[in-house]
């Protein structure tokens, strides 16, 4: 039988990580069109898409098998999310073009809702929080009283970038934190009714990034996480640890029954799970790339990348299947590290960005905001300044510099005249 070569791909929502993936699979002699989800998709997202990288482009409008019929003269073998808005339509997209490489459509919420996802881990027997679903933040609060011990954790079902997600160790937390729930779109800008209340599980994050194949899954990268937990459960820093060592293999052997029990067999995850006395414990299950990456970073240290090894995996399958049992050689140190503001007011002039380039560990910065901008106490990253990307062959280095951007900000902050009310 004569090999199936790839073709085409699709890519829902192209945007952060993602807007890596279309030049990569170009680079490979695949074309790749691009799917925006919805006509309502925030304006400020779409200059991350270059059409330039897609042979067709075209916008959701809520009928999936028009969409599909938009789509099938080009014989596409899969359908990939690029970030959390596309996950779902990915999906019933793949499903409806019965394209080769496919998700199981019935696992859909699963692997996009946070409520149903642990529901399905739960009916699979994997360790998880416990939690609670409801419209009315009456109830939320009643069920944190009778059934959970303070603190919880606040969410939108439908959560990303830790929008709305809120640690609470009092009853009226809870409720402010429920109704705010209510009253916040996404950050893609949907509409939330449902209100999600979960234990809080105590102990040291790690994000698992992955990349599957025919329910095979390949650990590409795990970071250690540090937050500020006060309130929201801020992201400080990410560094990524060795996970070939002994330590981690519970923690991947746990990844692994996540991505199995809610049916990603296909492409790449972003699983936040914590260790907690009783093992490790998922937080949530992205099914999509790690956002606001540089993936120079993790290439430098081991030598790939989520993008790198989502593409290999889909271009050359038997090559990712052999390779699978390799260990990777990790030299070098890096890690992602998140600007914040501790006050709100209007930027009165540009932030310090050059004393940032300037550290010698530093590989990358995302400016995301401008002089003028209006800025808010940073407690999520649609809230941050931006993030930075560093990498040292010195780990002392690497923290010694994490440290530096810590007294840049304070620093910045300080000066009365940075900010006007």
């Amino acid at each position: 039988m004569k090999k199936q070569l790839l073709d085409t791909v699709a890519i829902v929502d192209g945007i952060s990580t993602s807007a890596h993936l279309a030049p990569a699979f170009r680079a490979y002699g695949v074309k790749c069109v691009h799917v925006l989800s919805s006509e309502s998709f925030p304006e400020r997202l779409r200059p991350q898409i270059n059409p330039a990288d897609y042979v067709r482009s075209i916008v959701h409008r809520g009928d999936v098998q028009e969409t599909a019929d938009a789509l099938r003269d080009l014989g596409i073998s899969v359908v990939l999310p690029g970030v959390d808005s596309g996950v779902e339509l990915a999906s019933l997209l793949a499903d409806a073009l019965q394209a080769p490489f496919r998700n199981p459509v019935e696992l859909t919420a699963a692997r996009r809702d946070k409520f149903e996802q642990i529901q399905t881990l739960q009916r699979a027997g994997v360790r998880t929080p416990q939690q609670f679903q409801s419209r009315s933040s009456e109830e939320i609060v009643e069920w944190a009283r009778a059934h959970a011990r303070l603190p919880v954790v606040i969410k939108p079902t439908r959560s990303a970038g830790v929008k709305g997600v809120k640690i609470c160790r009092t009853l009226a937390q809870v409720e402010e934190a429920a109704r705010n729930v209510q009253a916040i779109k996404s950050w893609y800008d949907e509409v939330q009714d449902e209100i999600l209340v979960q234990s809080y599980s105590e102990g040291q994050e790690y994000i698992v990034d992955a990349v599957s194949f025919e329910g095979q899954h390949k650990i590409v990268s795990l970071w250690a996480v540090e937050r500020d937990r006060s309130h929201s459960p801020r992201l400080e820093k990410m560094l990524v640890v060795d996970h070939t060592e002994p330590r981690f293999r519970e923690v991947i052997a746990y990844a692994a029954e996540v991505l199995d029990a809610v049916g990603l067999h296909y492409g790449p995850s972003h699983l936040e799970l914590i260790v907690t006395e009783e093992g490790p414990t998922i937080v949530e299950l992205n099914s999509r790339l790690h956002g606001s990456l540089d993936p120079r970073l993790t290439t430098a240290v081991s030598g790939e990348n989520q993008v790198s090894v989502t593409v290999e995996a889909f271009v050359n399958p038997t090559r990712f299947k052999q390779t699978l049992g390799d260990q990777p050689r990790f030299e070098g140190f890096c890690g992602h590290i998140l600007l914040v503001s501790p006050k709100a007011g209007v930027l009165s002039r540009d932030f310090v960005w050059d004393s940032i380039e300037q550290l010698p560990s530093c590989v990358s910065v995302k400016r995301w905001v401008k002089t003028g901008d209006r800025l808010n106490v940073t407690t999520d990253l649609l809230t941050a300044l931006g993030m930075v990307g560093l990498f040292d062959a010195k780990f002392d280095r690497l923290l010694a510099d994490c440290e530096s951007i810590r007294q840049i900000e304070h620093s910045f902050f300080s000066d009365p005249e940075a900010l006007a009310a």
